[in-house]
């Protein structure tokens, strides 16, 4: 009733996988070689200063995706408040769905959501782009 499919005579399996792994191992081989005997290669610039953690350059910066949470800690002078304040922010983001019980999928007929939306992109966008000019 039912056949096996004939599949033609090709690589095995296990044989495919340890390719892959000896592949693998050359590789982080050569990754760490470098890493542990020439790492004038990929450190430059300010990661050559010795840390001291009394003396923070005004230039360091942290990424893209954490400014707004670096300006908004500028901002406020209290870690506690701060940290309170981020808090309930993010968890009204993530309650957001709760706030707004409408039985409409419509985002645009839904106007309590649309402004509690467009409010957190704006707020986010607003201090990322202020903590990069500051």
């Amino acid at each position: 009733m039912f056949k096996r499919p004939r599949f033609s005579k090709g690589m095995r399996f296990p044989r495919f996988i340890m390719e892959d792994v000896l592949v693998i191992f050359i590789f982080m081989a050569v990754f760490c070689g470098v890493v542990f005997f020439f790492p004038h290669l990929i450190v430059f610039g300010d990661a050559k200063i010795p840390a001291d953690p009394f003396n923070t350059p005004e230039h360091i910066k942290p990424e893209w995706y954490f400014l707004a949470s670096y300006q908004f800690l500028k901002i406020i002078p209290s870690e506690f408040g701060a940290l309170i304040l981020m808090s309930v922010a993010g968890l009204l983001f993530v309650f957001l769905p709760f706030v707004d019980r409408s039985e409409e999928n419509n985002i645009l007929k839904r106007p309590i959501f649309l402004t509690l939306v467009l409010a957190c992109i704006v707020g986010f966008i607003g201090l990322t782009v202020w903590g990069f000019l500051s």
